[in-house]
């Protein structure tokens, strides 16, 4: 069956999560600090109390500068050197990139995400979890799977990375500050890509670093470098307070994941900061950034989830030496590729565009077996039973997990032989 954004109250969301806990939710800015890398990150949590009402749920382009940013990455407007056509054609440029924005957050419906704003956290000790986007993402682009992980009870730290690598950034340096944006950098034509890459990743280790520290801090109750900027206009909330958290986030049970260019910062962190992480899971990770990384983690901390579609052979060759043997007769690896998977099927964009006609015209019809919906909530079930793997010992719900989805899922990667 295929997939369809569900609609409440006139308006179109997310999926609900399926955990048993209720989502709240929180952006999280750090002051300028000399020293100090300036932080955002969109901060998930188990949330107390009955109230679920949807004009508390945040939209998923927070701006519409987020729009706008995902559409002038697939069309980039040109530079203007001054001349009348140059002009022209920027202003032309611009011009599209202004409808096709309006276009996208249209098509969407700019959907909710189900998670209550400022709501307060249940009292109630939760391990965490930092997620890293991928190239050209944001703190929102993965809220579905943020959210089904934090209903299950963990604190969801998604960041919104400021290596100039996502779709934008928003900037926030105090509470009474003016929001400015920091822009993708952008690959020149025909420059070599490691530079840039190399310089990107290590800004995102010692971003994901400071992330942790942040939130322990937060845990101790000592806030006064962060602060909260609420997304929502005019709507009644109970004093949100970054109080709520002490003592709650449990950082001594720490989990990194990301995906994409997300998925090699969580190999890069895995591998440096490994006594800080419990585990790590790397969904469809892209490997040039760490493809001469030589400190190997744990590898038995690490698990890769890879969408077929995506993975080609330079990808897999890198990533063969991070794979490692598990215990179990049929699925012996800490490689799992979901069957016909595209690069995008643990983001939102699958759910939010393949239900319409323009998005099956842009991505493709859903597998009417298998849609974009099954896809995300796999994502999470084999999330979930991976750490609970690293948290207990116990790799029954792991393959479990496996085994009720396995005939979309195959395991470990296979290399073609090379020619003599």
């Amino acid at each position: 069956m295929s997939y369809s954004l569900p609609k409440t109250n006139g308006l179109f969301h997310l999926s609900c999560p399926t955990g048993k806990y209720r989502v709240g939710c929180l952006d999280i800015f750090s002051k300028t600090r000399e020293g100090k890398l300036p932080l955002l990150f969109r901060l998930y949590y188990p949330s107390a109390g009955e109230h679920n009402a949807v004009d508390r749920w945040p939209a998923w382009l927070p701006h519409s500068r987020y729009s706008e940013a995902y559409v002038s990455a697939k069309w980039p407007v040109p530079p203007c050197r001054n001349t009348f056509i140059d002009r022209l054609k920027q202003n032309i440029s611009v011009g599209t990139v202004s409808l096709l924005s309006w276009l996208l957050r249209w098509v969407s419906g700019n959907p909710r995400i189900c998670a209550t704003e400022a709501n307060r956290p249940l009292n109630e000790r939760f391990p965490v979890v930092l997620f890293s986007h991928g190239l050209i993402a944001c703190r929102t682009t993965y809220s579905t799977l943020c959210t089904d992980i934090a209903s299950q009870g963990y604190y969801v730290a998604a960041l919104e990375h400021g290596d100039s690598s996502a779709c934008v950034r928003m900037m926030l340096d105090s509470p009474d500050g003016q929001v400015t944006w920091l822009e993708r950098e952008e690959l020149p034509q025909g420059a070599p890509e490691g530079e840039l890459r190399a310089r990107q990743l290590d800004y995102r280790e010692k971003e994901i670093v400071q992330c942790l520290d942040s939130l322990r801090d937060i845990d101790k109750g000592d806030v006064d470098q962060h602060f909260i900027k609420l997304s929502l206009d005019g709507v009644e909330t109970e004093e949100s307070n970054l109080g709520w958290f002490k003592g709650l986030i449990a950082t001594d049970k720490a989990v990194i994941c990301g995906h994409s260019m997300g998925g090699a910062t969580t190999v890069r962190c895995l591998a440096n900061h490994g006594h800080q992480f419990t585990a790590g899971i790397a969904f469809d990770s892209w490997m040039f950034p760490v493809r001469e990384d030589k400190n190997l983690p744990n590898l038995e901390k690490l698990m890769f989830v890879n969408y077929e579609r995506f993975q080609g052979e330079k990808n897999l060759t890198t990533m063969k030496k991070y794979e490692t043997e598990l215990s179990h007769e049929e699925f012996s690896s800490n490689v799992i590729t979901i069957k016909k998977a595209r690069h995008y099927a643990c983001t939102d964009i699958l759910v939010a565009f393949q239900g319409t006609r323009l998005g099956r015209l842009l991505f493709g019809a859903q597998d009417p077996e298998f849609n974009s919906y099954d896809g995300l909530i796999t994502n999470s079930e084999l999330f979930q039973a991976w750490v609970l793997k690293a948290f207990t010992g116990d790799e029954q719900p792991f393959f479990e997990a496996i085994n009720k989805r396995k005939e979309f899922l195959f395991h470990g990667i296979t290399l073609k032989a090379k020619q003599d």
